[in-house]
């Protein structure tokens, strides 16, 4: 018999390409489907939601503006619209403003939580600093 080198048929142990393909998307495919879609955890929630409102002073101050910003429970409202949160997260309700030189209208706490976890951003006045705790 005469047969090709590197042919499916001398190596009767080894996978061909397409074989190989086929199985790589059956592996994924359930992967896709039994993956658990995990929470955002309380601290990165926090973390962007502080980025989110210092966004907002940055941009009162820059454009020497007065900016107003609201937690309503699930969302934070802005000039430029509103940002949902997750849904396994609820902030206390609390609105604010940043003046056209970016300190803050009124200082206080917004405390946030999820099933595991409570958090705080306090609001300082003057410079309108906020920090996690």
């Amino acid at each position: 018999m005469n047969r090709k080198a590197g042919s499916a048929a001398c190596r009767p142990n080894g996978f061909t390409i397409v074989e190989m393909m086929l199985v790589l998307l059956m592996v994924s495919v359930l992967a896709l489907f039994t993956a658990s879609v995990k929470a955002m955890p309380l601290a990165v929630f926090m973390q962007t939601l502080e980025c989110s409102i210092l966004e907002q002073q940055v941009k009162a101050y820059a454009m020497n503006e007065e900016r107003h910003l609201e937690i309503t429970g699930t969302s934070l409202m802005t000039a430029d619209g509103e940002t949902s949160f997750p849904p396994d997260i609820v902030c206390s309700p609390f609105s604010w403003h940043y003046t056209g030189n970016g300190t803050i209208s009124q200082g206080g706490t917004v405390n946030c939580t999820n099933e595991e976890e409570d958090r705080s951003l306090v609001f300082r006045i003057g410079a309108g600093r906020v920090t996690i705790r």
